[in-house]
């Protein structure tokens, strides 16, 4: 029987070490450029996770071979035919539309089913659609799908200005730009470290771009399938910065080893200005001891290097009992906040108006049953759970695990006393 609640024993402090796992977020475009090659790719690192299962599925059903061996993800794509992918497939699945690109550079024609993912707002797809449409494709769009077809020109190199910088519209171009013929630029483009992650991937599979890193991407298209790949993905820095703020709530000390200094100059700034503890040991180990006193802070979401709208729920979190008042403004996603109520159950003061909150910090949490409505919200409760005092429970962790890694091996390390349950058992808990 499926596992689907926690209950987590708050009021201890977090010691030792936790290992961050490779990338999902960098990982998912990863696996959609093995359609751009003819053979076996290998994605070193890859997590175990619902979402990245998820993206295999999709492979296979395109008919794609998809295994695990030894760590790593093993992806044939020599006999991949399939050009349509179904809503039973992409309903679960935001990051499916990742594989629009690819498909309709490689084969001339894809049509997917409109994808899900968590419900935190609209995500629209209008960039990828206008992007692909000025690199020449033919788009048919309904209600319920997308369809894309290559016109016996083909794709054409050309510019790309978007009006804003979406990660996955700048991943889904970059991967459609690699079989276009000539120079595609892709002006404002998304600076994450998971599209610098993504174009190292496809420079080791031949391609040529300039700019990584910046917000002018050049791709060189080439009319020639690309080379296989051997790589290695990044790893997490949400999931790095999720523990980075557990470690100024409860860390006593929090080692946390492959969290990336570069990936967190903004969210160190903020914690140090709240008051946490944070020596960098190594460029990729960083050692938080917890705030004692932690003050409240005023922070606005946005792409990087912007604070990630993803750490944001977390942060909250810290902010709910930190000392005075806090202001968030959220800019990215309309629906950010639905782990507030949960929040509210556990003691937190927290008013939210339109796209913004105002947090009066309290002086501690307390136990409570909650709900995990989306990934990066049910991770805020997961260490909001792990500070309170008394046995929380928190339900939906469906969502958590599609983007934590072994989330119960690493919180047991680090001495969270803690269960998880199904439904039927959840009576033994309350």
């Amino acid at each position: 029987m499926a596992h689907n609640l926690m209950s987590i024993e708050g009021g201890r402090d977090v010691v030792g070490d936790v290992f961050i796992s490779g990338s999902k977020n960098a990982g998912l475009p990863i696996m959609a450029a093995s359609i751009l090659a003819l053979g076996e790719s290998t994605l070193a690192r890859a997590p175990v996770l619902t979402d990245i299962e998820n993206f295999a599925s999709i492979l296979r059903y395109l008919g794609g071979t998809v295994i695990w061996r030894s760590n790593s993800l093993r992806i044939d794509t020599i006999h991949m035919e399939n050009r349509e992918l179904p809503a039973s497939l992409t309903r679960t699945l935001r990051a499916s539309i990742l594989s629009l690109g690819p498909l309709l550079a490689h084969f001339g024609h894809a049509k997917i089913s409109l994808p899900g993912g968590c419900t935190i707002g609209k995500r629209p797809i209008d960039e990828h659609i206008r992007g692909l449409e000025k690199l020449g494709a033919c788009i048919t769009l309904t209600e319920r799908a997308i369809e894309a077809r290559v016109p016996c020109t083909g794709l054409q190199g050309t510019v790309l200005q978007l009006g804003t910088p979406t990660v996955t519209g700048t991943m889904n171009l970059m991967l459609a730009a690699c079989r276009a013929r000539g120079v595609t630029h892709i002006r404002n483009a998304a600076r994450e470290p998971e599209v610098v992650d993504l174009c190292h991937c496809l420079i080791s599979m031949g391609m040529v771009i300039h700019g990584v890193g910046t917000d002018h991407l050049e791709i060189y298209g080439t009319d020639i399938p690309l080379r296989p790949y051997n790589y290695q993905v990044m790893n997490d820095r949400i999931e790095g910065g999720t523990f980075l703020i557990l470690g100024v709530m409860a860390g006593n000390a929090l080692r946390i080893h492959g969290c990336r200094e570069e990936h967190q100059t903004v969210l160190i700034e903020n914690l140090r200005t709240v008051g946490a503890h944070i020596t960098v040991e190594t460029p990729d180990i960083i050692m938080v001891i917890k705030a004692l006193n932690p003050k409240a802070i005023d922070f606005t979401t946005g792409p990087y290097p912007a604070l990630s709208t993803d750490l944001q729920p977390q942060l909250m979190t810290l902010l709910s009992i930190s000392q005075g008042i806090s202001r968030i403004h959220e800019t990215v996603f309309e629906r950010r906040f639905n782990h507030v109520a949960s929040l509210l159950a556990m003691g937190a003061k927290v008013q939210v108006v339109g796209q913004s909150a105002v947090i009066h910090g309290v002086k501690r949490l307390v136990a409570s049953t909650v709900a995990a409505t989306d990934l990066r919200g049910g991770a805020s409760l997961v260490i909001a759970a792990i500070s309170a005092e008394g046995v929380t429970i928190i339900q939906g962790l469906e969502h958590i695990d599609r983007g934590y890694e072994r989330l119960k091996d690493k919180l047991s390390r680090i001495g969270v006393v803690f269960r998880r349950v199904d439904e039927e058992s959840s009576q033994a808990c309350l």
